[in-house]
């Protein structure tokens, strides 16, 4: 369908391209706001002037990039050299995400508001004269053109709409800005009046759309919807609605209580980038040893040490359950639990290397560890690692001498398999779900595949491991597509690392995406305490695909929209106002139809160059709860 509009876009582009500012893609977050998302799902076309030099705007128009630190220090001397930068800058780069911290909570984007409208005279101009409706281009386009118009005259025109359609239907379309309104003065009996005395006539087949959204924090928001029949709906049904929840969640803006896991995941991700470098520096003429960045430095007798007392040392295979359910009090208690497993312990002491040639003795220390005294905590892992060190200890195997990347791939395999059990303690121990629940969650499932395969999936992370080129290929919780087998796969020996770069890929995409449904979770719990949905939002989150590994980083905006049953928020939003409201209400005959949408915002929508409000209507806002109300009328025959 957009495709169709583009037809009639170039022929416009040529006429008025001089004149106006004239765009082909999807519409501005105040057309959205006002008529509904569903209305526009397509391109448009608008027509606007750009103006960038309007002195009110200049200021919120470009919130700078550069995080300064703020001296504590209050220093009043002026003075100073001019080649002295006394600042201190994070960062200064135009593509990076702008931190929200940054941004003024604002219901626009940034470049919106160098919009401004064009005179209403000269939009009616266009939409009326023959060679818009008539042309050539526009018998074959289907979509919606806009016109953003200055709000002079006395019913405050902000928008026009004419619409193409493939029947050739007459479908015009309205904005106007009505004012503040209180919300006790909106009433179905005034809204309805509002819209039959622009229809002229009473009709029949009349629906009532009704959207309530009740802003919780800036970035949660509820939105209680439905639809219906009845000559006299009720604007607030909290008992029949469908509810949405919406909420973003910033990577760099983890609870305190989670950021040691987010860490540990970009720690992993770093350590498989670094991997995947050595890895094509082989192919190049340039021969370099591997780096290890992740690391705060640990002492080499520091190291012997720990690796010796994590070996000798009898692991405590007692359940370590947490006695409360609250999830806040289980995820201290996961950071706090003792590690049973080998590996487990060893990741927390590996990843503190300061350097690839700390990592590279530290391991070498291991295995000569290994090799000469009886290890009584045995590996209970089957990572590779974990069969290195039993196959030394058995005195079937000896000490390997570690090579490249080996070193940062068995790294690489032990962190992710504890911070899957860091995640797999939090969400068993608060009782949001099963471990088998989470297991049956891990794996992926491809749309392509047919519930046959999918009851091939693994049930165990701890019986992950690699299976010969002629055995029957096995899926695992970490779903292991392993790649088509190359000539290293053929030789014969067993092997320092199983590192697979498509794998380890996976692993991490779908690690990321269990630590942002925690971060939801966790958000819904602080902030709505809806302990009764936990399982279902879980189940929910965990059904979406999961990020690519090049979208994984600590500026990573995750945003999401879950269905909740009416009854989990009744109580929270109880005789409380929305924050936004939009009622449509569409009657119709045989001859046309007719649709009122009343949109009603506690906030201004608008960007000051297109709708400048009054200091007397701001004022007003602090005395009780008041909405800027917008009307849109399409007429459709």
């Amino acid at each position: 369908m957009a495709a169709k509009l583009a037809n009639i876009y170039e022929a416009l582009l040529r006429k008025y391209g001089q004149k106006y500012t004239i765009t082909y893609k999807m519409p501005p977050t105040y057309i959205n706001n006002i008529i509904g998302v569903d209305e526009n799902q397509e391109k448009i076309l608008l027509f606007y002037i750009e103006e960038r030099c309007n002195p009110k705007v200049a200021d919120s128009v470009s919130p700078s990039k550069i995080n300064i630190k703020k001296n504590k220090k209050t220093d009043l001397n002026l003075t100073g050299s001019p080649l002295q930068d006394d600042c201190e800058v994070d960062t200064i780069d135009d593509d990076v995400d702008i931190p929200m911290n940054l941004i003024c909570a604002k219901p626009w984007k940034l470049d919106e508001e160098w919009h401004k409208g064009i005179t209403l005279e000269n939009a009616r101009g266009i939409i009326c004269s023959p060679s818009f409706q008539l042309c050539p281009a526009a018998r074959q386009s289907v979509g919606s053109v806009w016109f953003l118009c200055l709000p002079h005259d006395v019913k405050k025109t902000l928008l026009l709409q004419y619409e193409f359609t493939s029947k050739g239907n007459f479908s015009r379309g309205i904005v106007h800005y009505i004012g503040l309104i209180s919300a006790k003065a909106i009433t179905t009996q005034s809204l309805l009046k509002n819209h039959f005395f622009a229809v002229g006539v009473e009709r029949t087949c009349i629906e009532t759309h009704i959207e309530n959204i009740y802003q919780i924090k800036n970035n949660i928001t509820i939105r209680c919807s439905w639809s219906t029949v009845s000559p006299l709906p009720p604007l607030i049904d909290l008992s029949t609605c469908d509810v949405i929840l919406n909420q973003t969640f910033r990577a760099d803006s983890c609870h305190p209580l989670t950021e040691d896991f987010f860490n540990q995941l970009l720690i992993l991700i770093s350590i498989r980038e670094d991997i995947l470098s050595f890895k094509k520096s082989q192919d190049s003429d340039i021969i370099r040893e591997p780096v290890y960045r992740c690391g705060i430095g640990i002492e080499i007798s520091e190291i012997r040490e720990t690796i010796n007392k994590a070996m000798l040392e009898m692991a405590e295979f007692l359940p370590t359950h947490c006695t409360d359910s609250d999830i806040e009090d289980v995820i201290q208690s996961a950071k706090l639990r003792r590690l049973n497993d080998l590996t487990d312990n060893l990741w927390e002491i590996l990843k503190r290397c300061s350097s690839y040639k700390d990592l590279k003795l530290a391991f070498n220390v291991l295995f000569q560890s290994a090799a000469r005294s009886n290890i009584v905590n045995t590996p209970a892992n089957k990572n590779r690692l974990a069969e290195i060190i039993t196959e030394i200890s058995n005195r079937r195997l000896a000490i390997p001498c570690l090579s490249g990347s080996e070193p940062l791939e068995l790294l690489l395999e032990i962190g992710l398999e504890k911070l899957y059990k860091d995640y797999e303690y939090i969400f068993v121990e608060s009782k949001i779900c099963s471990s088998n629940d989470l297991r049956n969650k891990w794996a992926r499932k491809d749309h392509k595949e047919d519930e046959a395969a999918i009851l091939n999936v693994r049930k165990s992370l701890r019986n992950a491991v690699f299976q010969p080129e002629n055995a029957a290929v096995r899926k695992t919780l970490l779903q292991n597509d392993r790649k088509a087998s190359n000539d290293q796969d053929d030789l014969v020996g067993l092997k320092n690392s199983n590192f697979d770069e498509i794998e380890s890929a996976k692993t991490l995409e779908k690690l990321f995406q269990i630590h942002c449904t925690l971060e939801h979770v966790i958000m819904i719990h602080i902030n709505l305490n809806l302990s009764n949905a936990y399982y279902e939002i879980f189940d929910q989150l965990l059904r979406r695909a999961p990020r690519t590994i090049d979208q994984i980083h600590d500026r990573s905006i995750d945003e999401i929209q879950i269905s909740l049953s009416a009854h989990y928020v009744r109580d929270q939003l109880q005789g409380k106002d929305p924050h936004s409201r939009r009622i449509s209400i569409t009657s119709s005959d045989k001859f046309r139809q007719v649709k009122s949408t009343f949109y009603f915002n506690m906030s201004n929508i608008c960007p000051p160059n297109i709708l400048e409000m009054t200091n007397f209507e701001e004022q007003m806002l602090t005395k009780e709860n008041m909405y800027y109300h917008w009307l849109y009328r399409k007429i459709i025959s």
